[in-house]
């Protein structure tokens, strides 16, 4: 009875070690998903250090452009066209303030306000831009973008372009308008990165299943 039981217990021993040398892979497997599935998240910019072009636009037409690279704090506070805008980019968004009064009158289709080209995440130069929130805008009619927000809010994922359109909109000093970017991996190519795990995935199998034989 006791080598029966003392049998039993390392039968019980093996098939255990054997089980978990089964989920080892497995295991692998679902941390690579899930840090691919990470991977595929936006994410909030890191904008300092990178060098961008802002354009100020009325009826289409540039009034004011400035290249400057982008410093934490106010080193980077441009003011445009007349004297009325100051902008500052930090390291994940777009801060403007107000400082003078302005109207875009009714009736125009070209673009009125601002436009930033070139932006670039500097922790992450292969992404790209996927899309900006605006989190707060106090300008007279603010509520014309909201309603229209895929036509006012312009972006160029690739080139890293973002251009925000306030026509029929008008603001005063001490309003503002603040924008935060994303960030994230281009989804296009995801397709292609997911081949490459199931390859890989294939020869990790085919391996073991050699070892084996």
């Amino acid at each position: 009875m006791r080598v029966y039981i003392a049998a039993s217990g390392f039968k019980s021993d093996l098939q255990r070690d054997r089980r978990i040398k089964v989920m080892k892979p497995s295991t692998t497997i679902v941390a690579a998903l899930l840090l691919t599935l990470a991977l595929a998240t936006g994410a909030p910019a890191s904008l300092i250090g990178d060098e961008v072009t802002v354009q100020y636009l009325q009826d289409g037409r540039v009034f004011d452009e400035q290249t400057f690279i982008i410093e934490s704090g106010e080193g980077d506070v441009i003011r445009t066209a007349f004297n009325t805008i100051s902008l500052n980019i930090e390291a994940e968004g777009v801060y403007i303030d107000f400082i003078g009064n302005n109207s875009f009158t009714p009736g125009n289709t070209n673009f009125f306000g601002i436009k930033i080209l070139g932006l670039d995440d500097v922790d992450n130069p292969d992404w790209i831009l996927l899309g900006a929130d605006v989190t707060e805008n106090t300008m007279t009619s603010s509520s014309l973008w909201y309603a229209e927000e895929d036509k006012r809010l312009q972006i160029d994922p690739l080139a890293g372009d973002v251009g925000f359109d306030w026509n029929q909109m008008s603001y005063r000093a001490g309003q503002n308008f603040t924008a935060l970017l994303e960030f994230g991996p281009n989804p296009i190519p995801i397709p292609a990165t997911m081949a490459l795990f199931v390859t890989g995935l294939i020869g990790f199998i085919l391996i073991k299943r050699k070892k084996k034989g």
